[in-house]
């Protein structure tokens, strides 16, 4: 008998197909393969001893790694879940983003489905009517994650930049219970400006604030922790997770209630814009991006979403539960045509015509914002902590291949061109269609 077991808890799914979100029955052997399926899904489930089907969202944003045993296949979140039952790291794969994969124990109608591939439309629509498309889609999404989650207490980040300004602007009338949260690094000079731009926006919306302020000492201890649960060692992402890790602690760690605790973000928006930029510090570059075309560009920034688990992730490990509700609309971005994404002020735009005056000008005149930096007025935050304290790119890959038991010249077959070696579990009789 083949035999697939499962390590420990998968990802939360937020998965969406256009009207509701999806359910743990969606995803059971022998009902409708989820072809349209957007958002996030990583699904493991079974009908009787021996059907299973196996789910893994289009963008990859949850995460699924797999080994084989001598009878079967055994699956986890994080392929440190796998080391510490004794896989060998070089013999771990990931589930190929996109699949939903039917297996049924000596039987030849096993399958391996493809959920539909992303839609690029740009010349059937204007920026106008897509803009408006997207505004719906994210309204509706919060209406129905609101609806799904009823006695959950929702957070949204707020890192005073424009992608989650939006998402709040529009959570604050479709969630209850909503709490903003600021990250901040201790510093002799005050709070950054990120922090300052998000306490005004908290009291625009009349949103409560929640301020994480850490210090570099609590910031680094959690490092481990970010390169285990965010499956990458990569300078750019570790540092995201880092901030990601110090909200999720200061949100376990809140005097709300017992309940579910759901997180919204901003992220994805800067992948579907291709609105990414390298960062300088004393004298070195960091964050480099390779030299292509803004829409080869974005391919690429999208692409690599399947190795990208700085947000979901390291929720996780704190017990909440991210979204990324950018997500449900990742058509209608990838639709937008060429020459808005090659203008200086594209998001600028787009942001205008998505969310109009439910964002202030302010947050709309405000320079390029990244979480993990602190400020768009030069303060490298959390890049200049690490770099200071001799966590560069080289100690980082190799903290990570330690962590999970492997020489560090082998990471370079784990991730290649911004995606996880793949491949689908050899079963026997699977047929792909």
């Amino acid at each position: 008998m083949t035999a697939i077991h499962v390590v420990g808890d998968l990802d939360a799914n937020f998965a969406w197909d256009g009207e509701r979100l999806y359910q743990a029955r969606d995803f059971a052997p022998g009902t409708r393969v989820p072809i349209e399926l957007r958002g996030a899904a990583a699904a493991v489930t079974s009908e009787g001893p021996s059907s299973w089907r196996i789910v893994r969202d289009p963008l990859g944003i949850n995460k699924l790694f797999w080994a084989s045993t001598p009878d079967g296949v055994t699956l986890a979140s994080r392929p440190k879940r796998l080391v510490d039952e004794g896989y060998a790291f070089d013999v771990i794969r990931a589930i190929p983003r996109g699949s939903v994969i039917d297996l049924s124990e000596g039987s030849s109608e096993s399958r391996v489905h493809e959920i539909t591939p992303l839609a690029k439309e740009a010349a059937q629509r204007s920026v106008s009517v897509l803009a408006a498309a997207i505004r719906s889609v994210l309204e509706r999404y919060l209406t129905a994650l609101a609806e799904a989650h009823r006695g959950a207490d929702f957070f949204v980040c707020l890192s005073g930049g424009l992608d989650s300004s939006g998402i709040a602007a529009l959570a604050r009338d479709r969630l209850p219970r909503l709490t903003a949260v600021s990250f901040d690094l201790e510093r002799e000079g005050g709070e950054s400006d990120d922090r300052c731009v998000a306490r005004q926006l908290a009291r625009d919306l009349e949103v409560p604030l929640m301020s994480v302020t850490s210090s570099a000492e609590s910031l680094l201890e959690k490092l481990d922790v970010v390169l285990a649960e965010g499956v990458d060692w990569r300078d750019f992402n570790v540092h995201a997770g880092l901030v990601n890790a110090a909200i999720a602690e200061a949100i376990a760690d809140s005097g709300s209630t017992d309940g579910q605790k759901i997180v919204l973000t901003g992220d994805l928006a800067n992948e579907f814009l291709a609105d990414y930029r390298e960062e300088r510090y004393r004298g070195e570059t960091y964050y480099r991006l390779p030299d292509l075309p803004r829409q080869v560009l974005r391919d690429a920034l999208v692409r690599g979403l399947d190795t990208s688990h700085r947000e979901v992730g390291i929720f996780a490990a704190w017990g909440t539960v991210a979204v990324q509700p950018y997500a449900a609309a990742v058509d209608l971005y990838l639709s937008l045509p060429e020459n808005l994404l090659l203008s200086s002020d594209a998001k600028q735009r787009l942001g205008r015509a998505v969310f109009g005056d439910l964002v202030p000008d302010y947050i709309y005149g405000r320079g390029k914002v990244r979480a993990q930096v602190g400020s768009s007025e030069g303060d490298l935050g959390v890049l200049g902590l690490c770099v200071d304290n001799d966590v560069d790119g080289r100690y980082l890959r190799d903290r990570f291949a330690y962590i999970h038991d492997v020489d560090a010249a082998a990471l370079n077959r784990f991730i290649r061109a911004g995606t996880y070696r793949s491949e689908v579990p050899d079963l026997p009789q699977v047929e792909v269609s």
